[in-house]
């Protein structure tokens, strides 16, 4: 018999997450799993990450970090919003580095069982530039995909 006990929910923190986190939910709720989320960002390659920002009446916060803190806040305003709507999510994570590899790295260490992720479904030239995060990670996962098309 299928056993799904943890489900884990690679989120960009886009609208679109939303109705990939709907899904998970059906799942948990047939299987009695737990859902996870995991946020993976990168930092933008124009700027070093010793860099500092300041603000005004602000101190001087290094880039990296001030990234890092936005990245969490994002995440947990989107939890936020996610467990008001009635979903129920155990633990969620936000990490720093290559989204794909990151995400199979979370799913092995975590022993999950499912992960559920959206696609924007590109093709030719965008995919080409873009590459597909759920591609790479469809092909490396340790467990099953759930891939739910977001839009193009």
């Amino acid at each position: 018999m299928l056993s799904m006990r943890k489900i884990l929910v690679p989120i960009d923190l886009s609208s679109a997450a939303t109705h990939v986190l709907e899904q998970a939910q059906e799942f948990a709720s047939k299987f009695s799993a737990s859902i996870d989320l995991i946020h993976v960002w990168t930092p933008p390659t124009m700027l070093a990450p010793e860099a500092l920002i300041t603000g005004v009446g602000a101190a001087q916060q290094p880039f990296l970090e001030w990234v890092a803190n936005s990245a969490r806040q994002h995440l947990a305003q989107f939890e936020s919003l996610a467990r008001g709507a009635g979903i129920a999510i155990a633990h969620s994570y936000c990490e720093l580095g290559d989204p794909a590899t990151t995400i199979v790295e979370h799913a092995q260490s975590g022993g999950y069982d499912l992960l559920v992720m959206g696609t924007h479904g590109r093709t030719g030239l965008s995919h080409a530039l873009l590459g597909s995060v759920a591609e790479k990670v469809v092909r490396r996962a340790p467990c099953a995909v759930l891939t739910v098309r977001t839009g193009s």
